[in-house]
C-alpha cells in the first residue's frame, strides 16, 4: 500500500515533508479497511446443509465489552466462510471472506490492512477512499458470489442471484500516533473525514460536512463512529460489534430493495388484472387462478422475509449498539423504504380484493343467467308437451 499512496500523494501534488511541519500528523499504526457487498442469491439458505458442503463457522456472538446482555444475540448466527486472499486495489494482498444469512444473502466482505509500515496519515484516508471507491469492485465480488453459490447451491432454497448489489465501506482506525481522543480527531480532521466519507479528495462545504458526520457516536471518550450513507469511520480497537452491525443494516438495505423491486415488477405484471375482462365467466372456473396465488404468495413471501430480517439480531438491552443501529438505519433511510414496501403490499392486497371479487361477481352472474336458462328450457319443454 505504501507505494500505491505516495503515488496518490504525487498525483494530488502533496509534499510529504510539509506534512510533518508544525504539529505532528496522526499515523495510522493499525487498522484496516474493509468493502461490503451484499447479494440476494435466492429464498432461503439452510445453514446446517452449508456446514456440511464448505467449512464454515457460525458469526462470533457479541462481544461484553459494551456490557452486552448475554440475550442481545443473533437469532440464527450467519456462517461465515473464509475464501482465502484476494489482490487489493493498493497493490497489497487482502483477505476475503463470505458471510451467508439464512434469509438468502451473502454479504462478500475485502479486507486490506492499513499499519504503520505502510506511513499512512489520517489525512491519506480522503485518497484511499477515492481510489477504492473507483476500483469497480462490484463486478469482482459478482463474479466470486456466482461461483460460491454454484458450491453451496444444494443448502440454497430456490437460488436465484439478484442482479441488485448493495456495497458499503468500513474505514477502521485501531490505533494511532500519537493517540488522540474522539473530540481531538474530530476537531482537527472534520474536513478529512467528511471527504473520506463521501469519497472526495476536495475539500467539502461547510454544510456538506455537517451533514456527511451527522451520525457520530462515542462510548468512551477516545472512540468515535462517523456513520454515513455508503461508508462509515470506526476509530476503536474494540470494532467488530459496531462494523457486525453496520454490515447487517448493510444487509436489510439490500433486501429492502429486493422486496421493492420484486413489488414493482408484480404490481406492473398484475396492474391491469384490476380493470381487465375475466373471459367468459363459467361457473367452477377461476379466471386469472394463476395471478391470485402469486399475489397471494408474494404477500406472505415478502412478510415472511420482513419478520426474518426483523429478528435476526436482537439488540434489546444494549443501548450503545441499538444507537448504532437506529443510526444507521436513519442514515439508510430504512424506514423510508420500509414505508414504500408496506404501500406496495397494500396495493397488492387491493389488487387480489379486486380481482377476486370481480370473479366471484361474474360467477355468480353466470350462476343466474344458467337458472334462467334453465327456467327458459322447462317452459319452452312444457309448452311443447301442450
Amino acid at each position: 500500500m505504501e507505494s500505491a499512496i505516495s503515488s496518490l500523494r504525487r498525483a494530488k501534488d502533496v509534499d510529504p515533508e510539509q506534512e510533518k511541519q508544525g504539529d505532528p500528523e496522526a499515523r495510522i499504526l493499525q487498522g484496516h479497511i474493509s468493502a461490503l457487498f451484499a447479494f440476494d442469491v435466492g429464498y432461503e439458505v439452510s445453514l446446517e446443509k452449508l456446514a456440511n458442503l464448505l467449512p464454515s463457522v457460525p458469526v462470533q456472538p457479541l462481544s461484553p465489552k459494551k456490557l452486552t446482555p448475554t440475550f442481545t444475540q443473533y437469532n440464527r448466527p450467519p456462517r461465515v466462510l473464509n475464501l482465502g486472499s484476494c489482490p487489493g486495489p493498493f497493490g497489497d494482498t487482502g483477505q476475503v471472506r463470505a458471510t451467508l444469512f439464512d434469509f438468502g444473502v451473502v454479504s462478500l466482505a475485502y479486507r486490506w490492512a492499513v499499519a504503520k509500515e505502510h506511513d499512512t496519515l489520517v489525512a491519506d484516508l480522503p485518497m484511499i477512499s477515492q481510489h477504492l471507491y473507483q476500483s469497480n469492485l462490484v463486478a469482482k465480488a459478482r463474479d466470486q458470489v456466482k461461483e460460491l453459490v454454484e458450491r453451496v447451491k444444494p443448502a440454497i432454497i430456490r437460488p436465484n442471484l439478484s442482479s441488485i448489489v448493495e456495497d458499503y465501506y468500513l474505514f477502521v482506525i485501531e490505533q494511532l500516533g500519537p493517540s488522540l481522543e474522539a473530540g481531538e480527531l474530530l476537531g482537527k480532521y472534520r474536513s478529512v473525514l467528511s471527504q473520506t466519507l463521501r469519497f472526495e479528495t476536495l475539500s467539502l462545504s461547510s454544510e456538506q460536512q455537517d451533514d456527511a458526520l451527522r451520525q457520530k457516536l462515542s462510548y468512551y471518550e477516545n472512540d468515535l463512529l462517523l456513520i454515513d450513507w455508503n461508508a462509515a469511520i470506526i476509530y476503536d480497537q474494540d470494532y467488530e460489534d459496531a462494523a457486525n452491525v453496520l454490515e447487517l443494516l448493510n444487509v436489510e438495505l439490500l433486501e429492502a430493495r429486493y422486496i421493492d423491486s420484486e413489488l414493482d415488477q408484480r404490481i406492473q405484471e398484475h396492474a391491469n388484472l384490476a380493470h381487465g375482462r375475466t373471459g367468459w365467466p363459467v361457473p367452477l372456473r377461476t379466471p386469472f387462478r394463476k395471478a391470485i396465488e402469486e399475489l397471494g404468495e408474494l404477500r406472505i413471501e415478502s412478510g415472511l422475509l420482513a419478520e426474518r430480517l426483523g429478528n435476526s439480531l436482537k439488540l434489546i438491552g444494549d443501548l450503545y449498539l441499538a444507537r448504532v443501529y437506529s443510526a444507521a438505519a436513519e442514515r439508510f433511510y430504512l424506514q423510508q423504504w420500509q414505508k414504500t414496501i408496506s404501500d406496495k403490499l397494500d396495493t397488492i392486497e387491493i389488487f387480489h380484493h379486486l380481482v377476486t371479487e370481480r370473479i366471484r361477481t361474474a360467477q355468480s352472474q353466470t350462476l343466474e343467467l344458467a337458472v334462467i336458462l334453465l327456467i327458459l328450457v322447462e317452459l319452452f319443454v312444457a309448452l311443447l308437451r301442450h
